[in-house]
């Protein structure tokens, strides 16, 4: 009993539904006979964009029977058409999670090279600060040498500018005549 309840309530819900929309489709009807607007329902208060969308012909409704007179009616798209299937979000989501995994290959590889980078530049620091030293020790040592030398190096000037005016000299009294 209490199912043929539910089952009148049902088909009487649907009989308003249906009236409501043969009465929508009617007026629709007459006021495109009249000549109003196409686009009544942008600017009038009044109107009221109902969309209806109906059952299957073909569903079993009990003892009744589909009305005869039924003028068409657009029906509203069904939301599953218009949602996004599930199976994109979790394909999106992956292709998020494996572009940041790709990211974060990439970041830690740009930083070894960086850090190996880092290594040979200190590296070439020490090779260069090591060859300044070695050059510093050279030009100490030279300067050292040098020192040591120039006493000598004065002493063999001083000898040579001697035999230079024994030499003169003697080449001066060779050629005078006696």
């Amino acid at each position: 009993m209490c199912g043929q309840i539910g089952r009148r309530g049902t088909m009487e819900a649907e009989e308003i539904y249906m009236n409501q929309a043969r009465m929508q489709a009617a007026a629709a009807f007459k006021d495109k006979q009249r000549g109003a607007p196409a686009n009544k329902g942008v600017d009038d208060p009044d109107y009221e964009n109902i969309t209806l969308t109906f059952r299957n012909q073909n569903q079993s409704k009990g003892s009744h029977s589909p009305p005869k007179n039924q003028v068409p009616v657009r029906s509203r798209p069904s939301l599953d058409s218009t949602r996004t299937p599930r199976w994109l979000y979790g394909a999106t989501i992956s292709l998020y999670i494996l572009l940041a995994l790709f990211c974060i290959i990439l970041l830690a590889w740009v930083l070894m090279k960086l850090s190996i980078s880092a290594r040979e530049c200190q590296e070439g620091r020490r090779d260069i600060q090591q060859c300044l030293n070695e050059v510093n020790t050279i030009k100490k040592t030279v300067r050292t040498e040098n020192e040591k030398l120039s006493p000598a190096i004065n002493q063999i000037k001083t000898q040579l500018q001697d035999i230079s005016k024994m030499l003169q000299k003697m080449s001066n009294e060779l050629s005078t005549p006696q």
